[in-house]
């Protein structure tokens, strides 16, 4: 098993056409046009999706609110913890989906 908590995302979505997996230095996740649908957040999983699939996520148990510091959560933004892994990268797929407007 790798030490990366994220190589199974990494792999999965080297694979997929028109998405970038970000590595290296600064904000690191998958991005569709340029644009960051899923960010590997302190070895869990920041996704963004429709704020009420957001509200949707949390009520369900598996997912926990964003709170990028301010104080106040983001509605855009659901944080999937490690112990959810398993689902990863459906919730990966579902935001890119709302990203690329297809949800």
């Amino acid at each position: 098993m790798s030490d990366n908590p994220y190589a199974e995302l990494r792999a999965h979505f080297a694979q997929v056409e028109g998405v970038e997996v970000s590595a290296g230095r600064g904000a690191q996740g998958i991005k569709l046009g340029g644009k960051m649908f899923a960010m590997f957040h302190k070895g869990q999983l920041l996704v963004k999706l429709d704020p009420k699939r957001v509200q949707e996520v949390i009520a369900s148990g598996d997912g926990l609110p964003h709170d990028p510091g301010t104080g106040k959560p983001m509605k855009n933004r659901v944080l999937i913890p490690d112990t959810k892994k398993d689902l990863w990268i459906q919730y990966c797929e579902e935001s890119r989906q709302y990203e690329a407007g297809t949800a």
